[in-house]
């Protein structure tokens, strides 16, 4: 049938499906079960099931400023040297390059021996506001995009995102993502969200951090902050899950977790100190709300949510719903750790003042 076509019901249930058609049904059905059940190994399963990361070059490749038609499998073989990121714009396929004082490119070592794609986005201008001057943010990417995709230009970007939030932010492609070495896995996506977090610990000892993570970031920003790592300023978690089976269950807040489940955010959650905020849409059709709202019931130290009426598992971070940016924006001036211990620091100077010219009076 041509495309664009649309099949008559009637004659449709006139002519039902060949033997034919049903058997090649059938095979295909066979074919995806194999592909995800063989080897039925739990963490293959997960890989295949949860990670689907774009070709590789498709969004950007990595250059050496020194020789920029040289070529890479991953960011291992740069040896430390200066580099830089070409985009690839997915629009009409020419090439971009983020001015250097906009985008700087580095590469992290893992724990598990993977070497990743690192970014860090500085803004037009810092805020001056001086708890959001203490903080920087990471940024935890989804499952099906990588650096070069948040990169785009002429769109809502990194860039952009640093520069509303006016602060410096961090991201990183996963293992197995875009030039990063090594292969997608869960186990992975935990040890290379902690290699980043250490890296800037060691390059801005001056600085706190807000882990920000997106869909399935979200299940490396949990992992992270549930061991309350030094210097955690707060956590955003945007679209999260409760766990990777609770994703097939009409009860994602089930108290019993399978010992075969994965990304178990709702077992973790609970032990996170610092502040959260979770921003979720109310016509996700990939992450039900209720997820977002049960890993909110789970959590020490809330902040309001925010619920985005209107935005669906794609169009949340994508600038169509700009009160997500500012309601991030707010988070990161008035309540992380940071904001709420300036805030404690105004008001008693206040009261000292007060107290000072009460005493001047009498």
């Amino acid at each position: 049938m041509p495309r664009g076509v649309q099949r008559d019901p009637i004659a449709a249930a006139e002519n039902p499906p060949g033997c034919c058609d049903v058997f090649l049904d059938v095979l295909r059905a066979c074919g995806l079960i194999c592909y995800v059940a063989c080897p039925p190994v739990p963490s293959v399963i997960t890989r295949k099931l949860a990670f689907h990361p774009p070709e590789k070059g498709m969004t950007y490749r990595i250059v050496l400023k020194s020789d920029p038609e040289k070529r890479f499998k991953n960011i291992r073989a740069c040896k430390d040297e200066p580099m830089q990121m070409v985009v690839r714009n997915i629009n009409n396929g020419a090439d971009y390059v983020h001015p250097e004082q906009d985008v700087e490119v580095f590469s992290v070592k893992t724990a598990n021996n993977n070497d990743l794609v690192c970014v860090k986005c500085t803004p037009d201008s810092y805020s001056s506001n001086p708890a959001v001057a203490e903080q920087v943010v990471l940024f935890c990417q989804p499952n099906s995009s990588d650096l070069g995709g948040f990169l785009q230009p002429n769109s809502m970007n990194f860039v952009t995102y640093a520069n509303v939030f006016e602060t410096d932010l961090y991201a990183f492609d996963y293992s197995g993502y875009g030039f990063s070495s090594g292969t997608q896995g869960e186990k992975n996506v935990y040890a290379d969200v902690r290699a980043v977090y250490e890296k800037i610990l060691e390059m801005r000892p001056d600085k706190k951090i807000v882990v920000m993570g997106y869909s399935i970031g979200t299940t490396a920003a949990v992992d992270l902050a549930a061991t309350n790592p030094d210097r955690l300023a707060g956590v955003v978690l945007i679209a999260p899950f409760t766990s990777g089976l609770r994703l097939f269950s009409s009860k994602p807040d089930k108290p019993d977790t399978c010992w075969a489940d994965s990304f178990k955010s709702f077992d973790k959650i609970n032990n996170i100190d610092t502040r959260v905020l979770i921003c979720h849409g109310d016509v996700d059709e990939v992450i039900p709300l209720s997820h977002g709202l049960a890993l909110y019931e789970k959590l020490k130290n809330p902040v309001p949510p925010l619920i985005v009426h209107g935005a669906n598992h794609h169009t949340i971070l994508s600038g169509k719903y700009i009160h997500v940016f500012t309601r991030i924006a707010n988070f990161l001036r008035n309540e992380t750790l940071v904001s709420c211990r300036s805030a404690e620091v105004d008001s008693s100077q206040q009261q000292q003042q007060l107290s000072s010219k009460r005493t001047e009076n009498e």
